[in-house]
């Protein structure tokens, strides 16, 4: 699997390890909505820093929408992180706007630091 996950309280991480191929992306959210630790909505952390695969952008647009009808995430706040000046960067980004137009929070971040930071922020300040 190039997928792990943990879930703490309510953040969870999700790091993706070599090629992650986008069907796992999904079967991995399905398995965190059916956890017995998940309690949505949630914080969730996606960590790409591990990765060099660069899926395509009609890849992406499936895989937001198969998450997009995943109810148990309606409402969590999501932060992914890739390493700067890269391709997973600009997928990232790309994976964001896309998540934004199916409602998700997200933000893309090359610093896991501030990444987490923003996830701890209270939601009001990270809206406006």
């Amino acid at each position: 699997m190039s997928l792990e996950y943990s879930i703490n309280d309510h953040r969870i991480v999700v790091t993706a390890y070599g090629v992650t191929p986008l069907e796992e992306v999904v079967q991995t959210f399905e398995s965190i909505a059916a956890d017995a630790a998940f309690q949505p909505p949630a914080n969730i952390l996606f960590d790409a820093r591990h990765t060099e695969y660069g899926p395509s952008t009609e890849e992406i647009e499936a895989v937001v929408r198969s998450l997009g009808k995943l109810e148990a995430f309606k409402g969590s706040r999501w932060a992914t992180v890739a390493n700067p000046n890269t391709l997973v960067f600009g997928v990232a980004r790309m994976f964001c706007c896309l998540a934004e137009s199916e409602g998700f929070c997200i933000e893309p971040f090359s610093d896991y630091e501030a990444a987490c930071a923003w996830l701890r922020e209270p939601e009001s300040e990270v809206s406006s």
